[in-house]
């Protein structure tokens, strides 16, 4: 399987434990312009083993992550992995 991918972040929850960062640091990382929709580009494969399906799928970021398009540093893109298990029931 490959092709694109279209995801929009519906809520972003930020909570900060580290005892290090300022206040000036969070502010300015909840102000930060983040893109809330990524294009990304996705490719995976499933393997049907009689009742075992095993899968891998990966994704990568097509767009910068500013949300005016702009890059920063480090400029980083969205990248995720899965792996999956399942066990399928009926032939």
């Amino acid at each position: 399987m490959a092709g694109p991918q279209y995801s929009y972040l519906l809520k972003q929850t930020d909570v900060f434990t580290n005892g290090s960062t300022s206040i000036a640091q969070e502010k300015e990382f909840e102000n930060d312009n983040v893109r809330k929709n990524t294009l990304c580009f996705a490719g995976g494969m499933d393997i049907n083993l009689k009742h075992i399906v095993l899968g891998v799928r990966a994704a990568w970021d097509v767009q910068n992550n500013n949300g005016d398009g702009s890059s920063t540093t480090p400029r980083y893109k969205n990248a995720w992995y899965q792996f999956t298990f399942g066990y399928r029931f009926y032939n």
